[in-house]
């Protein structure tokens, strides 16, 4: 009997090929999107979920109150780990790491930077790691060792086995590789290139030796041994810095899941409120939206084609078909389609992921040795095809075989109700991704074009590494001299980021409790103020001509408000333990999150912090021509490193990165939903032109015209329209409410957007449903009343 189904499903694809073509094919673009999705979901939720140690890993938090607010990150102090590890016998094993950088590899006449990690050797016994060459045991004891991933050894090395091979570090600390192991995969928190031993980045930098309590600038995991209760040793070790640091007894600790960390690492007030999650359960909703939204198509095109197998289910029952084995009969060819469709969107898949992967910027790989994906995959597609077939199975094998022998398949009206409503509800999703797609690049652009308080134009960004350092004064000088820049400025980072606080800090009319109060803060030396064209509201940059700028700060004026003061050039601020002069107090200038208010902030005078080349671009001069003019120079001054840059503007449109990849997937996807609309819509618009075809006769023959018949056969898919404009409008206004209530500044929820999306909605529809009702009104009425 099944056999016999699927001849006869087989058959009917073949009868009718365009019908067939676009159904199988709308399902199959539908299902290829939703996988392609839910790939991208399946591996959010898949984050550093391999390490066979995962539910045991955490990483240290801290609390800590600031001006009525408690903010939480993840920097901890270099003498955590030990501490911990002596005190809390539920921990089996502590880890400190230091934010991975690129760093110079020379192997002889060869270097290129990597991206490198420093850490202590127990990281590779808590995490992870697959060793290609060498011993786990091994990789880390001696200090001077380094450890390569595959990738980091082919791009030094090329093929082969590189242990016991010495490469040297920024060209001066000569390491022996001891190991290599494979790329962790993309969904990993760690993804350097390199490792080396907490004591090799100790001996580079001496001060590391001696950095206390108060230097919160690292991080630290622990693993805890098998059966501990991490909401018990939360209450012990909450107060662990007021214990070895009573200075800074406010801060507290806890622990928080490593696994969890990538999807729920936004915290407010201490407490978590999402973070990345938001994002990944809207492209799981945009996956289950899209997939229904096809089955609908798919129904709305399979009872378009109804009264064509009216006749055949007439004559079944006539011949005594009971309705259970018709209705097991279109299920079984609605699951044909759907498998045939899966087949084809695997092919889709296989084509388009990759460019989905490069518009994403995540790698993403179709999990093909998960027998569970597999049966997931099959599952959802089992799914699809009863969902998508359950409604043309029950309405086909509900026709009466009296009347549908005599060509009476049912009353319109009775009919056309649940389409309609299945065709509202596609409408009302795809008229929600129109509107939510525009507001959300209404707000970046709003934000992008919100004053920042710099010129971020013509600004380049290059690493302080090498010689560059001391030599600075003198490549500014050339580089000016040459033509190709303005000015430039040594920093401690990048002005577009904001990686730095300070607390601790003291001021005349200080109120208790203040000197707690984290403060952002920039180590610069000269040339700060021309460099960025920052806005000096009074008293100057630091400049030579005054040898006491080396105990000098500049305030920007939410320090200036903080502190409370009228006439601040000349207080004396007690900065980094030493007190420090205010010269001058500049505007407030964007340098942490464009979406929050610009913090407090102090500039100050010091040499020894400097990691960033801010140059000024000379705007009368090619970019290209003034590039290569500062590569000759750079690589006079500082031979052995390769000439990096980046452009500070594209560096600040980083910052956006989240929300345009939302912004472009609901493009991409409003499209999608759009098109697959489309079908339904032409299917509906199939089927009323075949249900109302003696109608539009007697009209023709009373005399109508081809627009009357036209604007009556249009008329009702408009009405749908609107009916769903409405739904999906209420619905945006709901969900973009919330999503920009996340943002300190955001942009106004514009009348002129839901009109030009209602007008684009009814451009759209009637496009569609015109070539079916011109087709209607242009036919003979003489074939469509023969049987009167």
């Amino acid at each position: 009997m099944f056999r016999n189904y699927v001849k006869i499903a087989w058959r009917n694809l073949r009868k009718n090929r365009l019908y067939s073509a676009i159904n199988i094919g709308g399902l199959a673009i539908g299902m290829a999107v939703s996988f392609m999705l839910l790939i991208y979901v399946y591996n959010e939720f898949g984050f550093d979920k391999f390490n066979a140690n995962a539910d045991r890993l955490y990483k240290v938090m801290r609390n800590q109150p600031s001006n009525g607010e408690i903010i939480t990150g993840d920097a901890t102090p270099i003498p955590l780990a030990p501490a911990m590890t002596k005190d809390f016998p539920e921990i089996e094993k502590t880890a400190r790491t230091m934010w991975p950088y690129d760093r110079l590899v020379n192997y002889k006449d060869k270097g290129l930077k990597i991206n490198t990690l420093a850490a202590d050797a127990s990281i590779l016994d808590m995490f992870s790691f697959d060793f290609v060459y060498g011993s786990k045991q091994t990789a880390l004891t001696d200090i001077s060792s380094i450890v390569l991933t595959e990738s980091g050894a082919k791009a030094i090395f090329g093929d082969g086995n590189p242990v016991g091979r010495v490469i040297k570090l920024d060209n001066k600390y000569p390491l022996k590789v001891s190991a290599v192991i494979k790329d962790n995969p993309t969904n990993s928190t760690f993804n350097f290139k390199a490792l080396i031993s907490w004591e090799q980045i100790t001996a580079e930098q001496s001060w590391l030796k001696t950095s206390g309590w108060g230097n919160y600038s690292f991080l630290t995991y622990v693993m805890l041994k098998p059966g501990v209760v991490v909401d018990n040793l939360n209450k012990k070790i909450k107060n662990t810095i007021a214990r070895y640091n009573p200075e800074n007894k406010e801060n507290t600790l806890f622990l928080y899941s490593f696994t969890k960390y990538h999807l729920y690492s936004t915290f407010k007030n201490g407490v978590n409120v999402g973070g990345r999650i938001n994002s990944v359960e809207l492209f799981l909703f945009l996956a289950i939206g899209i997939l229904l939204t096809a089955c609908i198509n798919f129904m709305n095109l399979s009872t378009a084609r109804s009264e064509r197998r009216a006749r055949e289910v007439g004559v079944r029952k006539a011949i005594g078909a009971a309705r259970f084995s018709l209705v097991l009969q279109f299920m079984s060819e609605s699951l044909l389609m759907a498998f045939v469709s899966f087949f084809f969107s695997l092919l889709v898949i296989w084509v388009l992921l990759p460019v989905f992967s490069n518009f994403i910027h995540i790698k993403l790989l179709v999990p093909y040795a998960n027998v569970y994906a597999w049966l997931a995959a099959i599952g959802v597609t089992a799914f699809t095809g009863l969902v998508a077939g359950s409604y043309p199975a029950l309405f086909l094998s509900s026709f009466i075989p009296v009347k549908v022998l005599k060509g009476q398949v049912v009353k319109v009206n009775s009919t056309v109700t649940p389409r309609k409503l299945l065709v509202i509800l596609q409408f009302s999703f795809a008229t929600l991704l129109i509107l939510s797609s525009i507001f959300i690049y209404k707000q970046i652009n709003y934000i992008k074009n919100k004053p920042i308080g710099y010129d971020r134009f013509g600004l380049v960004d290059m690493a302080d590494e090498g010689s560059m350092d001391k030599r600075f004064e003198d490549f500014r000088r050339d580089a000016m001299s040459a033509g190709a820049i303005t000015d430039g400025a040594l920093t401690s980072m990048s002005i577009v980021n904001n990686g730095s606080s300070s607390w601790g800090i003291k001021w005349p009319g200080q109120l208790p409790g203040e000197d707690k109060i984290p403060i952002d803060q920039m180590a610069v030396t000269y040339h700060f103020i021309n460099t960025y064209d920052v806005k000096l509201v009074e008293g100057r940059d630091f400049s030579t001509a005054y040898p006491s700028d080396s105990s000098a700060i500049i305030l920007n004026q939410a320090a200036v408000k903080l502190m409370r003061f009228k006439h601040p050039l000349g207080q004396v601020v007690k900065y980094q333990g030493k007190d420090c002069k205010v010269v001058g107090v500049i505007e407030n200038f964007t340098w942490g999150s464009p979406y929050e208010p610009v913090k407090p902030a102090i500039v100050g005078f010091i040499k020894d912090w400097t990691g960033n080349i801010s140059l000024r671009l000379n705007p009368e001069k090619p970019v290209t021509a003034s590039l290569a003019i500062i590569q000759s120079i750079y690589k006079k001054y500082n031979p052995e490193y390769p000439f990096e840059y980046k452009f500070t503007d594209e560096k600040y449109n980083d910052k956006f990165n989240n929300e345009r990849l939302l912004g472009n997937m609901s493009i991409c996807f409003t499209c999608l939903a759009i098109v697959i609309s489309c079908l339904g819509l032409f299917g509906l618009a199939s089927f009323s032109a075949e249900q109302r075809k003696k109608e539009i006769g007697i009209r023709k023959v009373l005399g109508a015209t081809i627009g009357t018949v036209w604007l009556n056969l249009s008329q009702e898919f408009v009405i749908l329209v609107g009916i769903s404009f409405v739904v999906g409008s209420a619905a945006t206004l709901f969900l973009i409410n919330g999503w920009m209530s996340q943002f300190t500044y955001h942009t106004s929820i514009s009348l002129w957007v839901f009109v030009v999306t209602l007008l684009l909605s009814l451009v759209i529809c009637l496009l569609t449903v015109s070539w079916q009702a011109i087709k209607a009104a242009l036919s003979n009425p003489v074939h469509s009343l023969r049987s009167e």
